[in-house]
């Protein structure tokens, strides 16, 4: 038969166990706070992240406009060169 003793020891046991299983549990599972600080976190990241697609959006609009500016600068010089020259098209 199981003595005082026995019980006791078993009671401590169990407990023990329940309380390392119930500290581990714990330590293991974000809190509610760490998770709002994640999203406020990802929420951050996401605006840094459009507004530096906005800006290589107005960056590569702008190359675009320079490209376009530099194409009809050289139409007109290759126009005045024919000019100067007396070349015509064909």
């Amino acid at each position: 038969m199981l003595t005082e003793q026995d019980m006791r020891r078993g009671v401590i046991t169990l407990a023990t166990a329940a309380l390392i299983g119930a500290w581990s549990f714990a330590g293991s599972r974000a809190s509610s706070q760490d998770i709002e600080q994640v999203r406020e976190e990802i929420a951050d990241v996401e605006k840094e992240a459009k507004e530096r697609h906005r800006e290589l959006a107005e960056t590569v609009e702008e190359i675009k406009q320079t490209i376009q500016r530099e194409a009809i600068e050289a139409a007109e010089f290759r126009t005045e060169v024919r000019s100067a020259l007396e070349i015509r098209d064909r």
